[in-house]
């Protein structure tokens, strides 16, 4: 996340319609909301300033709020956990303690500093939080820096182990998605044999991407990510859960879906730039809410197909090098708070680019793009004057054509591949590049007159 404020001049969209009779009655029913709040770095503030929101609603008879919090230097950077209540303030900013509601879990009632970028540390913490107060509906929401297909929840506090070249301790992708199994295992056998995470949700950048959303395609029902950056001050929690709470009406799952996401583009809309009108640094806020199942398999299988394709057409006919290049420079890219851009791209604009430059490739990104508009349940955004994103799908792909821009992580299959490319171990083993040649698409296409990736075949015949 990164410091932005919004103008009050910016323009929203987006509506949130009533559910019938029948999808209503299916979805009534108690929720537990578990916000994974890892402050234990430079948004530590803001991780207080969310936990008041939180206050100001509160829990009720039928939605409970409970918050594992760590920061790093407020409160003596401890952990705790927090039974959010309406009006009942955690943090002391006088005295600079926290009220912690650590005796009412099992473990022990003074946590101490914990690693929540650890996978063992997420597990536990899901496992405690909803043994806690067991709900018919569970939405889980990792606060934190986030960087998309690298992933979320950055602890300052500690290093991510061997092999990493030092860096700070997070929850990569594949080790979130892992993770979040292996409390569902715990908690069916413990609390609910039929136990599903209902929501996954991201307070944290770039994590709206299809890397993502299929990582976690079995781990939750329903997801929601931001394609771009997320400002400093996260999302306004008091806008999603007053819909959640009210008595008069029990949203359904896509209902609240959608007041998660246009609460989030309200919140800033309403902000004033600290230097006039306009978004600082970036032209757009924007968040998504995804469909997760079968339907983000469908979607990544014809994503597979296309790469496929582009990598025969590429090695049959270099002509076709020039259109490619072409969809991907007129796709917008995603923006940094410095103005450079992102190798991640818009992945419904770019199909649809793409069909409309190489006819006889429409028939699978006319896939693509319908697959996009299936799984994106619900986007919205707000875009300041000039902003970078005035058209979006709600979902990005890691795609360039410049060799500058490329990660290698992205395509390590297994640790052997980042330890004998001699990176660091960090990153390897997300699922969307082994089940597809998308990674071994984008590496061809950044090593364009490099005679040596001229040996991928995609379609081996052993």
């Amino acid at each position: 996340m990164i410091g932005l404020l919004l103008s009050t001049s910016m323009a929203l969209a987006g509506v949130v319609t009533s559910a019938g009779p029948a999808q209503q009655a299916e979805e009534d029913g108690t929720w537990t909301v578990f916000v994974y709040l890892c402050g234990d770095n430079n948004l530590e503030q803001y991780a207080i300033e969310d936990v008041v929101e939180m206050e100001s609603v509160g829990s009720t008879d039928d939605v409970s709020i409970i918050v594992l919090l760590d920061t790093e230097t407020i409160a003596g950077g401890d952990a705790h956990w927090l039974v959010i209540e309406k009006g009942v303030s955690h943090y002391d900013a006088e005295t600079d303690t926290v009220d912690c509601d650590c005796g009412l879990f099992p473990d022990k009632e003074h946590l101490g500093e914990i690693d929540m970028g650890d996978g063992d540390v997420l597990t536990w913490a899901v496992v405690t939080a909803f043994t806690y107060a067991p709900a018919d509906h569970y939405m889980l929401v990792l606060w934190d820096h986030g960087g998309g297909w690298r992933g979320v929840c950055y602890d300052d506090s500690h290093l991510a182990g061997e092999g990493t070249d030092g860096w700070v301790s997070r929850l990569t992708t594949p080790e979130t998605a892992a993770s979040l199994l292996a409390a569902q295992e715990q908690l069916r056998e413990t609390v609910d044999e039929d136990y599903k995470l209902t929501i996954l949700g991201y307070d944290a950048c770039l994590n709206g991407m299809i890397e993502v959303v299929y990582e976690n395609r079995y781990v939750a029902d329903y997801m929601f990510a931001s394609i771009n950056l997320v400002p400093l001050e996260g999302m306004g929690y008091d806008g999603f859960l007053t819909v959640m709470t009210q008595e008069d009406y029990k949203p359904t799952i896509e209902e609240i879906g959608k007041a998660i996401v246009d609460s989030y583009v309200e919140f800033y809309e309403n902000q004033k730039s600290v230097t006039g009108d306009g978004l600082e640094y970036l032209g757009d806020v924007t968040l998504s809410f995804f469909k997760l199942g079968e339907r983000v398999t469908e979607l990544v299988e014809d994503i597979d197909a296309l790469a496929h394709e582009l990598i025969n057409k590429y090695l049959d006919d270099n002509s076709y090098r020039g259109a490619i290049e072409s969809a991907e420079s007129q796709t917008p890219r995603i923006p940094t708070y410095s103005g450079e851009q992102l190798p991640f791209i818009d992945l419904g604009l770019y199909a649809e680019l793409l069909g409309q430059k190489i006819p006889e490739l429409f028939p699978l990104t006319e896939k693509i793009v319908n697959g996009v508009d299936d799984v994106v349940v619900y986007e919205n955004h707000v875009t300041a004057a000039g902003g970078g994103i005035l058209r979006t799908t709600g979902m990005s792909i890691y795609f360039t054509c410049s060799y500058h821009w490329i990660n290698p992580a992205y395509w390590f299959e297994e640790i052997e591949d980042a330890q004998d490319y001699g990176e660091n171990t960090l990153y390897y083993g997300m699922a969307f590049t082994v089940d597809t040649w998308w990674d071994e698409m984008v590496f061809t296409f950044t090593q364009a007159y490099d005679e040596g990736v001229l040996d991928l075949d995609p379609d081996p015949e052993e």
